[in-house]
C-alpha cells in the first residue's frame, strides 16, 4: 500500500523565499511521484531555467511568487501494482510585513491624538507600538490604546512627556518589520510673567514678558487703546518704542521686551502680551505707570470763585501729578493753617483740596491764592481768585420788537457784564397807565437769552414797563422804562405751516415759494402752529387749494380747480386733504379766523407723489413705484413660466399645454363612450389597455368590436364589420 508519511494538506511558503512543498510517500515497491499545480501538470524538467526542483520527500520552489498560490496535487504510482494515490495539498504564500514610510506627527498637549501605522502583509500583520525612552509596550500603558489589527495608537490626554521617538512593529508569520516615528508634543503658548512697571516722564523703561510653548511663540505687544500691535524693531511713527523678541526652541520659552527710549505721559496705560504659536494664541494684560510732577492743565481755564456777604467761598484745587501730589495753600506768601483764621478752612491735603474762605465783606479775603502741589518730582503752583459778586447793573437796551393786540415780544440788550458772574434771568415789571405805584405791579420772568414774549395783555390798554436782570447775588436796578398803548382788537395774526417738525426759516423767502412733496399720491396732511388770536379768540380755520402750474417761471393756479372753502375747528392744527391727483402741484391758502374776521393767508405749494399709472416723461424724474416694480415682476415670471410650457409641450409632449391638448383630442371618443358601454355587463379598465399599448411599444393597434349587446376590445389590425373605432 501507499502510505503518507509527511504531506500536510495546507503549506505557507513565504514570498522571495526556497520553500520545499512537503509530500513524502511510502510504497514497496518504491512508487513513483509526479506533480500538478490546479489540475495541470508541472513542468519539472531539470534546467537551471525551472522554478521547481523535484526531490524525494518534496517539490522545492526555488523563489517563492505570489503567482505559486494554488493546489498542487502529489500523485503516488506504483507501477508493478497498478495502485495509483494522490494527495491535494493547498499552498498559500505567505507574505512578510511592510510598513509604509511615517512622518514626523505633532500632537497639543491635554488633548487627544492619534496615529496609524499602515502597512501590508499575507496574512495581515498584527501591530504592536513601543516607547522607545521607556521601552514600554503601549498596549498596556494607561492613556493609550492599540489597534492590533489596524496600527492605530490613540493617545488620550496627551502629556508633555509623551514627546519622544516611538516604534511600530508589524508581525506576522512571514516575518517581523518595524519603523520608528517622532512624535512632538505641541504645547499651548502661555505667559507666565508680564510684570507691572513704574518709571517717570522723561526716563527710558522697558516692559518684559516671558512666555513658554513648543515650539516657543512669538512674542508682541499692544497698547489696549490701539488697535494694530507694536512691529519688532522700531515703530514706523515713533522711534522711541522697539520690540524684541528672543524665542530658545530648546526650553520651549520665549522673552519679549518693549523698550521705551524716552517716556512720555501718554504712554501710560495697559499693555497686552501677545504669545502665539501654532497651537494658539496667548494673551496677558500688564501696566506701565508714567510718574510726573504736578500739574494744572485740566484746572487751567476754570473760572474765578465767588463771594459775597456771608456766602462762604469755595476754592478747589486739583492737581493732576503720580504719585498723587500734597497740595499747601498760600495768601499773601504766609501758608494758610487752619488754626490760625476762622475765616479760613482748608478741606483735603491733595490730591484735591478745598479752601474755604469766608470774607465777610472784608476786602482783604478777595485777592488771589496759592494753590501749591508737591511730589518727588516736582512742585506746581496755581493761583485761583477770590472776587466780591455784586448785582448785576442796568439793562442797557430795551425795544419792542413785535406787538399784537394782547402780545409784545421785546428785544433786550443786558448789562455789560464782562468780570462779572453769569446773568440768570431777566424780569419785567408792567402795570397799566392808571396805576401810580409800583408795588402792585405785574411781574414776569424769563431765563436770560430766551424769547422775551409777554402775552395776555389787554387790547387798547396803555402800560408802563421797566426790566432789571438777575444773577446769583440778585436782581440789579430797573431800567430801560417803556410807555406802550396796546393795539384795538384785530383778525388773527397769519398761521405759521410746520414743514418736517419745525417751522421754516422765513428770512429768506416767504411760504408762497416753498414747494413741499407729498410721500403720497392721493393724500397730504397740513400742519400749522397756533397764532395769535389779537384779542379776540380764534374760532376755526378757512383752507383752500388749488391746482397750480409754473408757466415761464411764474406759478398761476387754476381757477376752475379750486377746492371749497375747507372750515376746521380751533381745536385742530391739522388737515388731511384727501382726493388730490397724482403728480400735480396744490397752492394751499391757510388763514385763521376770529369774530373780527380772516388772518393774512399762510400759503404753500405741495406736489404729490407719482401714482401707479403715471407718464414718465424725460424731463422728469423717472421714479418708479414699488407696485409698478412688482407688478412687472409678476408679469414677466408669468411670461417665463408660458414660455417653458410650450418649449415642454414641442418637446416633450408635457406640460399644462400638452394636457389640455390631449383632452380636447380625446374629446370625441370620451363623448361616444357613454353610448358603446351602455348594455356591456363590467365596465372597460383602462389601466389594463395602458399596459397593454406599453407593452407593444410606441405602436399599438386596438380594434374594438360591438355586437349589439357589449363591447370588445383586441390588439391588431382594425377588421371587422362590427367595429367602432
Amino acid at each position: 500500500d501507499i502510505t503518507w508519511v509527511d504531506a500536510p494538506e495546507s503549506q505557507y511558503p513565504i514570498l522571495g523565499k526556497k520553500y520545499k512543498i512537503r509530500c513524502e510517500v511510502k510504497a514497496n515497491p518504491a512508487p513513483t511521484v509526479n506533480w500538478l499545480k490546479n489540475g495541470e501538470d508541472i513542468d519539472v524538467t531539470a534546467s537551471d531555467d525551472s522554478p521547481y526542483i523535484v526531490e524525494n520527500n518534496g517539490l522545492t520552489i526555488k523563489k517563492v511568487k505570489e503567482s505559486d498560490d494554488g493546489v498542487y496535487t502529489c500523485r503516488a504510482v506504483v507501477f508493478n501494482t497498478g495502485q495509483i494515490e494522490t494527495k491535494n495539498i493547498k499552498v498559500e504564500v505567505q507574505i512578510a510585513p511592510y510598513i509604509y514610510p511615517m512622518e514626523t506627527i505633532e500632537v497639543v498637549e491635554g488633548e487627544e491624538a492619534s496615529a496609524v501605522c499602515n502597512g501590508t502583509g499575507k496574512p495581515p500583520p498584527s501591530f504592536t507600538w513601543i516607547k522607545e525612552n521607556t521601552r514600554e509596550d503601549l498596549a498596556t500603558s494607561d492613556r493609550f490604546t492599540v489597534k492590533k489589527n489596524t496600527g492605530l495608537l490613540i493617545i488620550h490626554r496627551v502629556e508633555f512627556n509623551d514627546n519622544s521617538y516611538y516604534k511600530c512593529i508589524a508581525e506576522n508569520p512571514a516575518g517581523k518589520n518595524e519603523t520608528r516615528v517622532r512624535i512632538n508634543v505641541l504645547v499651548k503658548p502661555k505667559v507666565f510673567e508680564f510684570l507691572n512697571v513704574t518709571a517717570p516722564v522723561t526716563n527710558s523703561t522697558k516692559i518684559i514678558c516671558k512666555a513658554s510653548g513648543r515650539p516657543a511663540p512669538k512674542i508682541s505687544f499692544r497698547k489696549l487703546s490701539l488697535r494694530d500691535p507694536f512691529q519688532n524693531g522700531g515703530q514706523l511713527d515713533d522711534q522711541r518704542i522697539i520690540q524684541e523678541y528672543f524665542p530658545d526652541n530648546e526650553k520651549g520659552e520665549s522673552i519679549g521686551t518693549l523698550t521705551f527710549g524716552r517716556l512720555l505721559r501718554s504712554d501710560d496705560g495697559l499693555y497686552a502680551c501677545i504669545a502665539e504659536n501654532k497651537v494658539e494664541t496667548a494673551y496677558k494684560n500688564g501696566h506701565i505707570t508714567v510718574e510726573f510732577p504736578p500739574t494744572f492743565e485740566k484746572t487751567e481755564d476754570y473760572p474765578p470763585v465767588w463771594s459775597w456777604d456771608n456766602n462762604p467761598g469755595n476754592l478747589t484745587c486739583i492737581a493732576e501729578s503720580i504719585p498723587n501730589a500734597t497740595i499747601q495753600w498760600r495768601l499773601n506768601e504766609i501758608y494758610v493753617e487752619n488754626d490760625r483764621s476762622p475765616n479760613i478752612q482748608q478741606i483735603g491735603n491733595g490730591p484735591i483740596s478745598y479752601l474755604i474762605v469766608r470774607p465777610y465783606n472784608e476786602p482783604r479775603f478777595f485777592t488771589f491764592y496759592e494753590c501749591i502741589a508737591r511730589n518727588k518730582l516736582g512742585t506746581a503752583i496755581k493761583k485761583i481768585e477770590l472776587r466780591r459778586a455784586t448785582v448785576p447793573g442796568h439793562i442797557q437796551q430795551v425795544k419792542p420788537e413785535s406787538i399784537t393786540a394782547t402780545t409784545i415780544k421785546f428785544n433786550i440788550v443786558g448789562p455789560p457784564n464782562y468780570h462779572g458772574l453769569p446773568l440768570r434771568s431777566i424780569t419785567v415789571q408792567f402795570q397799566t397807565e392808571r396805576e401810580r405805584t409800583w408795588d402792585t405791579a405785574l411781574v414776569h420772568t424769563w431765563s436770560y437769552n430766551a424769547s422775551y414774549i409777554l402775552e395776555n395783555l389787554v387790547p387798547e390798554e396803555t402800560y408802563n414797563f421797566r426790566f432789571a436782570a438777575r444773577n446769583d447775588v440778585g436782581l440789579g436796578g430797573w431800567a430801560g422804562n417803556q410807555q406802550i398803548k396796546m393795539p384795538r382788537r384785530s383778525v388773527p395774526a397769519e398761521p405759521k405751516i410746520i414743514l418736517g417738525g419745525h417751522v421754516p426759516d422765513l428770512d429768506n423767502y416767504v411760504t408762497a415759494d416753498i414747494v413741499t412733496n407729498s410721500n403720497y399720491a392721493d393724500h397730504y396732511r397740513l400742519h400749522w402752529t397756533v397764532p395769535n388770536d389779537n384779542g379776540d379768540p380764534i374760532d376755526s380755520y378757512r383752507i383752500r387749494y388749488c391746482v397750480t402750474q409754473k408757466v415761464n417761471g411764474v406759478w398761476r393756479d387754476s381757477a376752475s380747480e379750486c377746492s371749497e372753502e375747507i372750515s376746521q375747528s380751533f381745536q385742530h392744527t391739522t388737515y388731511d386733504m384727501h382726493s388730490l391727483r397724482p403728480d400735480t402741484t396744490y397752492k394751499v391758502e391757510l388763514r385763521a379766523h376770529n369774530a373780527i374776521g380772516l388772518s393774512s393767508p399762510a400759503e404753500i405749494r405741495v406736489k404729490t407723489a407719482r401714482g401707479l399709472n403715471s407718464v414718465v416723461y424725460q424731463n422728469e424724474d423717472p421714479t418708479i413705484s414699488s407696485a409698478t416694480i412688482i407688478g412687472t415682476v409678476v408679469a414677466a415670471i408669468i411670461a417665463v413660466l408660458i414660455i417653458v410650457d410650450i418649449m415642454c409641450c414641442c418637446i416633450n409632449r408635457a406640460g399644462i399645454l400638452a394636457l389640455i391638448c390631449d383632452q380636447l383630442r380625446s374629446k370625441p371618443v370620451d363623448e361616444e363612450d357613454p353610448k358603446l358601454g351602455r348594455d356591456e355587463k363590467e365596465p372597460l379598465k383602462p389601466e389594463m389597455r395602458d399596459q397593454q399599448m406599453l407593452l407593444n411599444g410606441d405602436k399599438c393597434n386596438i380594434s374594438v368590436e360591438y355586437d349589439g349587446k357589449q363591447v370588445y376590445t383586441k390588439p391588431g389590425e382594425i377588421i371587422g364589420k362590427h367595429s367602432v373605432v
